[in-house]
């Protein structure tokens, strides 16, 4: 046994109920091996993690983000959707280079781990950085195509790309895999969402899509299809029907969640993002209604602007209360399996997400010996309304402890990233004409 985890309150998933257990937990070759009230004293592990009534909970699962735009975090703040893509992102976005996205993304992955986060489905532009530092840094990441052809005839060269992204990076590492994806409905042609449909048929796998963020998305779309929603035209298109995840949902309508839980589409909610942009409020009680999974994302650093799942979460909870003036609804058990199993289940990951026998080690301590936890009357309750990101004293990987106590063990120093990250910024705003 590598590691021993002794006098921890374990979320366990039961069914629909979330309950706290005081259990032992032992760990080897990245596995769990053991979920015991007492673990066998003639068992030596190599070390012995006494958590003190602190909770050991699966780590969570962050089903979008854009890991690099942590470099654009308060550069394009203030404006709505359309603006601040247009004027500000895609200019600067226009600059970037394999250094800016690997500083980026090392500059992201602090953030997820400090805030429990090891898995995350990151859409973003050259994915052979992502991988590779997904793959020295030891956290798990399903890489996302979020590829368009705005302005382009070039719909076939664009799919090619992806294809032949979806065959590399699904053998390039146990921790990395490859979803087939484009951007959104508004930039991409007809041909090249058609060219993903039939990549999706080829393969027999799911495809992921940014999906009526806004009014006026939903809008411009009716007016170009002949009053199709963005899901129900590509929906016409077949891009569904395999399954997979659409990002935010925040104008989805009946039938548009019918269509939805019929083809096993989880949504992914953000709403931090969704407020800061004043998109609006995704209807998750609808989408539970309907069957409808419901997963967690944080976006991208540029448009929330902290990564945090916690703040997600807390969100996700009581936004619903208020949109449906009802306090019962959307309950804290709900929302923690929203950044947990059910983005296990988006993703299609097959050995994470809750803590039992053979499953990975990926798992976090959250300290709970904090003025906000007390009193202990609830501790499920409070760690979705009262706890923080700054809460989370550990987050292991399987079974490898990449942060623990504020360090970082992921093969490069913070400060070399901040550096990175400063000079990459400096030189993006410059480039493309702006100033702080």
């Amino acid at each position: 046994m590598d590691i021993k985890i002794i006098n921890a309150e374990t979320v366990i998933f039961e069914g629909e109920n979330v309950t706290l257990k005081s259990k032992e937990i032992g760990i080897k070759d990245g596995k769990i091996i053991a979920v015991e009230d007492k673990i066998s004293d003639d068992i030596t592990p190599i070390r012995v993690i006494d958590f003190k009534g602190d909770i050991l909970c699966p780590s969570f699962i962050n089903c979008h983000t854009h890991s690099a735009m942590t470099l654009f975090r308060g550069v394009a703040d203030d404006l709505p959707l359309d603006r601040w893509l247009f004027e500000r992102i895609f200019p600067l976005e226009a600059g970037l280079t394999p250094e800016d996205i690997y500083y980026g993304t090392y500059l992201a992955i602090l953030e997820y781990l400090s805030g429990g986060i090891s898995v995350f489905a990151d859409m973003y532009f050259m994915p052979e950085v992502i991988a590779e530092v997904t793959k020295n840094s030891g956290m798990k990441c399903v890489l996302v195509s979020g590829s368009n052809d705005i302005g382009g005839d070039n719909a076939d060269e664009v799919s090619s790309l992806i294809e032949s992204r979806y065959n590399k990076f699904n053998s390039y590492d146990k921790n990395v895999s490859y979803m087939l994806g484009l951007h959104a409905e508004y930039t991409c042609s007809e041909k090249l969402i058609c060219n993903v449909a039939d990549l999706s048929y080829k393969y027999k796998v799911p495809t992921y899509i940014h999906l009526s963020e806004t009014l006026k998305e939903v809008g411009d779309c009716t007016v170009r299809n002949n009053g199709l929603t963005p899901c129900m035209y590509l929906h016409k298109l077949g891009f569904f029907d395999n399954g997979g995840l659409v990002a935010h949902g925040t104008y989805l309508d009946k039938d548009d969640m019918q269509v939805l839980s019929e083809k096993n589409i989880t949504v992914v909610t953000n709403p931090a993002s969704n407020l800061k942009l004043a998109s609006g409020i995704a209807p998750l009680y609808s989408f539970e209604k309907y069957g409808v999974n419901i997963a967690v994302g944080t976006d991208g650093a540029a448009s929330n602007n902290s990564l945090d799942m916690f703040r997600e979460m807390y969100l996700a909870s009581v936004l619903q209360k208020y949109n449906m003036k009802d306090a019962s609804l959307i309950n804290a058990e709900s929302v923690l399996k929203y950044a947990t199993i059910n983005g296990v289940k988006a993703l299609n990951l097959k050995n994470t997400g809750s803590i039992e026998v053979g499953k990975s080690a990926d798992l976090i301590r959250i300290n709970t010996n904090k003025p906000h936890f007390y009193p202990k009357s609830n501790i499920i309750k409070n760690l979705i309304f009262s706890a923080n990101k700054s809460d989370v004293a550990m987050t292991m990987v399987n079974g490898k402890i990449l942060y623990e106590d504020g360090k970082y063990n992921i093969g490069i120093s913070e400060e070399e990233i901040y550096k990175g990250a400063e000079k990459s910024i400096n030189r993006l705003m410059k480039k493309a004409g702006f100033c702080f």
